[in-house]
């Protein structure tokens, strides 16, 4: 009989465990699936058969499965009738194909006019599947090349209004998309409702690691765990800290030393201001990090630094976020599980690196609010001056020996989003924020310095507005105007948005 039964992570060493679900389960899901309805009508063909509008119309439906193909089928599996839907039994077919593919979501094309019944028949066989109604037409400018048969080419406007109609009858969600097949702007916004359900998908899939707590005295961000998996679907994990002791006890001195010579190739800055032995003391903590990450499979980060894995090592732990994030797993300071969901929410809609920060102090010469935290954030990609970077002791010290070590830079100019999740009494919101980041002198603060401008406001009716909707002190920035994707994203998870 064998007796080598799977263990709990919380005991189990580098093998399976059996509450955890492995990387490669979590790999093999699959892409989102999105059934694509392109949609047309029997009773037009014994009409005008000598005018070509039935071979015209056909072509308009597959030229919207073109460019969906040429735009999207790299990112996503495209599922589709290889028949025209043209009478109620293939409505009925494609219901059919969609449920057996599993579909996550049904974008609806009605290339002309086409009855209520037949798109109400394909999702009848998809009660809870998202639906987006494509408002769509051939052309931009109708009357450039109109003949008296394109009337009912083009009447896909009338039926797509009348099944919103029954759908809204029926209490049957959906959203909408309006754009003529030539519309760049409206197939991006298909894109972007693909991308929102992607990352609601994403998410129930995404493990976080809570080492420690949250740090005493901020109830602004504790956290119930099953609200963070109730609402935004990850998991919390909470690995003690012995479970990272335990792999930085066992690092050799070989390992710790390659480890350094990697990062100075990173982070080839200036470190006069540091000894050898601070830096090698934080690329320790840095790479026990990386390694207990690979070991649970975890793609976010929450981890207490201060009094508890800084006293456990005497090192600083300020260097592990970023050898976290050179991972792919994002990180937050001092237990805040809410804003690295709102971190890796950022990361996965924009495909660019966000960052950690705190409403920290304002400026009103340059009208800015300087955001800044402990933790080292990647100046290779957020850094105005790679010559000006440098390595730095850390700007808290809390119980370790040594100065520890950060990297100091003044961010790089661009348009940034502020974006942060609200634990509210009524319920999640998420707070929302325009403007940019104003290339400012580099301090000698010991951190990176983002020096935010509002896009209208003055940063001091900036900051009453935020202290009145009352939200948490921490923040988190990535550059780039993605206000819209994360209206769409809160609008399908049903959280409320605060714009200031």
């Amino acid at each position: 009989m064998n007796n080598d039964f799977v263990k709990s992570f919380e005991i189990a060493g580098d093998e399976g465990f059996g509450d955890i679900v492995s990387k490669d389960r979590k790999a093999s899901r699959g892409r989102l699936k999105v059934g694509l309805l392109p949609l047309s009508w029997f009773e037009w063909w014994p009409m005008f058969p000598e005018s070509g509008m039935r071979e015209n119309i056909l072509s308009d439906c597959d030229r919207f499965i073109k460019i969906m193909e040429e735009k999207f089928g790299d990112t996503y599996e495209l599922v589709y009738p290889d028949y025209y839907v043209d009478t109620l039994d293939k409505a009925f077919d494609a219901g059919e194909l969609f449920k057996k593919a599993g579909v996550d979501m049904v974008i609806i094309d009605e290339a002309t006019y086409v009855t209520d019944y037949f798109p109400i028949q394909v999702v009848d066989a998809l009660p809870e599947v998202p639906l987006v109604l494509f408002v769509t037409q051939a052309t931009d400018n109708l009357w450039d090349t109109m003949v008296n048969t394109d009337v009912i080419r083009y009447e896909g406007l009338v039926s797509i209004i009348q099944l919103a109609g029954a759908f809204s009858k029926m209490g049957r969600a959906y959203k909408a998309v309006v754009g003529s097949l030539e519309d760049e702007e409206a197939f991006s916004e298909l894109g972007s409702h693909m991308k929102a359900l992607q990352l609601i998908r994403d998410l129930k899939y995404m493990d976080i690691g809570f080492v420690g707590h949250t740090f005493r005295g901020m109830y602004d961000i504790e956290v119930d765990k099953t609200k963070i998996k109730g609402v935004f679907g990850p998991n919390v994990l909470y690995i003690d800290v012995t479970h990272l002791l335990d792999i930085w006890n066992a690092l050799t001195e070989d390992e710790i030393t390659d480890f350094v010579n990697e990062l100075k190739k990173e982070l080839p800055y200036n470190d006069d201001a540091v000894d050898p032995e601070d830096v090698r003391k934080s690329a320790s903590v840095g790479l026990a990090v990386k390694k207990m990450i690979k070991r649970f499979g975890i793609d976010g980060l929450t981890l207490l630094g201060q009094h508890h894995v800084e006293v456990a090592t005497r090192a600083s732990a300020d260097l592990s976020f970023f050898c976290a994030e050179g991972d792919g797993c994002m990180t937050s300071h001092e237990g805040d599980l809410a804003n690295l969901v709102m971190k890796y929410i950022l990361y996965k809609l924009t495909g660019e690196l966000p960052v950690f920060l705190e409403w920290s102090a304002y400026d009103i010469k340059s009208d800015t609010m300087l955001l800044t935290h402990h933790g080292v954030v990647d100046p290779k990609v957020h850094a105005a001056d790679q010559k000006a970077c440098r390595i730095t002791p850390s700007p808290e010290k809390w119980d370790f020996t040594g100065k520890g070590m950060s990297v100091e830079y003044c961010s790089k100019a661009g348009k940034v989003t502020l974006a942060c999740l609200i634990d509210a009494k009524d319920g999640w919101k998420l707070l929302l924020s325009g403007g940019e980041c104003i290339e400012m002198p580099q301090c000698p603060s010991f951190a990176p310095q983002f020096h935010f401008k509002h896009e209208s406001l003055s940063i001091k009716n900036y900051i009453k507005q935020i202290v009145e909707e009352g939200v948490a002190h921490h923040v988190c920035l990535v550059y780039g105007d993605h206000r819209d994707d994360l209206k769409m994203y809160a609008d399908y998870t049903g959280i409320s948005v605060v714009e200031i």
